[in-house]
Parts: C-alpha cells; structure tokens; sequence
C-alpha cells in the first residue's frame, strides 16, 4: 500500500482537514496519510506548487499526492496523473503543470459529480483507490494535455542572474527561484574567481552564508538552501517583515570581473 500526502489551502481552523482524512480512513483504516501543509494562501495555485515541487521527491516513488488547492476556481475539473513514478490527484487548475519540467506518462480525467466538496466526496476515494494499486485507466477518460500554467522564469546571462521571491516560509525566510545549478554554472564561465553582488531591497551582500548561524542572531545571511535554491533570511527574525520583501520582490546576482 502506497503513502498518501494531503497539500491543501483548508488552513487549520475548520474541520475540513479532518474531512478528508476521515473518509480516508473510512474506506481504509491503515492507510498512511502524511501531511504536507494545510496552509497554503488561499486559491494560491502558485504557492501550492512551490510547496509540492520541493518535497514530492523526497518520497519514495509510487507515493500518491493528494492536493486541494482553489477548489472553487470556476470550470475546474479533476485530473489524476502519473509523474516521475509519482501519482499525483487534485484539480486540473494548472497546479500540477507547474512541479516538473517533465511531461506526465499518463493522465486521466476525474468526475466531482457536481460535489461542494469535492477533495472529500471524490478525490480522497481516487487517492485511496490509486494506494491501492487501482489502474488509472479506470478513473476517467484519458487526457493529451492538462491546463498549463508558467512560474516567473529566472533570467540568466554571463553577468546577471534575475530572479524573485517565490515563497516566504513559516519563518519569514524568503525563498527564491534562483538554483545554486544556475549560480555556479555561471561562476565556471566567468573562470570561478568572479567577483559577485547579491542584490534585493535595499541591501547587497559581496559573499555567501553556508549556514544560518554563521551570522549573529537579528543579522541577515545569504544561502543556497536544501532544495539548491537562494534563500534570504535573518537569524532568530523574519526577514520578510524586517527587510519589507515579500511574494515576487526581485533579486540580482550581479557578476563582474
């Protein structure tokens, strides 16, 4: 029996959390149900995406992803997946385009029958149904393409790397959509002796942090976190009300010789 993970806009206020899961023991009382976040921004499609892209991988393949993320978008319809050995269930709201660069080996369409809701009266039953080793053929009609949605695409040159904020975690760390791949291909060019500038607000840091207690408590570090991407924070503080950035704020590396 494969694991399920839960991603979801519901926060954690109301019963609808508990819903899901309840029917998901209803129809299995040992089915394993992990928890990714229940706090996504509301019908914040790309903030659900950042969230899923970062840990999808980290389980292990054959894992089934249930996510319920702006559920009352207008037209949507279910999409059941199959990507990088991965399943994926949820709305075809253009989330799930935006996880992988990779096309999905297969997709199918999921009826919500018209439900209110729909991520406990249908999806929670495909999630189960896909744990259990049940064919995505018999979930729907077959799909050639799912709704197509673009993150804000970093600008790389021989001089500059441009790119933005994409998330501000839990403890206001701002977490950006430069990847230390890009950085240091960029460094090989330029002979690895490059001098560099890290830009973003009204700050400007020559050097990288390796780790967030290399600077004093209440002092801002520069890093390339676990996921390889740019990360901005303050030690013991929130660097996205300190600094006034947030969601979208652009960020430079500058290169020169």
């Amino acid at each position: 029996m494969a694991v399920i993970t839960f991603l979801s806009d519901f926060g954690m206020d109301d019963h609808y959390v508990a819903a899901v899961k309840g029917k998901i023991m209803g129809m299995n009382p040992d089915q394993q149900v992990i928890d990714i976040s229940h706090t996504v921004n509301p019908f914040d499609i790309s903030h659900g995406a950042f969230l899923l892209k970062s840990v999808f991988r980290d389980f292990p393949e054959g894992t089934v992803h249930l996510v319920s993320v702006d559920g009352l978008r207008e037209k949507s319809s279910g999409i059941a997946l199959e990507l990088q050995g991965h399943f994926f269930v949820g709305f075809d709201c253009g989330l799930f385009s935006m996880i992988s660069d990779v096309r999905p080996e297969k997709m199918v369409e999921v009826d919500l029958g018209g439900s209110v809701f729909p991520a406990k009266d249908v999806l929670a039953a495909v999630a189960v149904g896909l744990a259990g080793n049940k064919k995505m053929e018999s979930l729907g009609n077959e799909l050639s393409q799912m709704k197509e949605l673009f993150a804000r695409q970093v600008k790389v040159t021989k001089r500059e790397i441009a790119g933005n904020v994409m998330n501000v975690d839990h403890f206001g760390n701002l977490i950006t959509n430069i990847t230390k791949f890009d950085f240091e291909k960029i460094l090989e060019i330029n002979g690895g002796s490059v001098r560099y500038q890290i830009r973003f607000g009204r700050e400007a840091f020559g050097s990288l942090h390796r780790y967030y207690t290399d600077v004093e408590s209440g002092d801002c570090y520069v890093m390339f976190n676990s996921n390889g991407l740019l990360q901005i924070g303050i030690n013991k503080g929130n660097a996205s009300q300190l600094l006034g950035l947030g969601t979208d704020a652009p960020v430079h590396i500058e290169f020169s010789n």
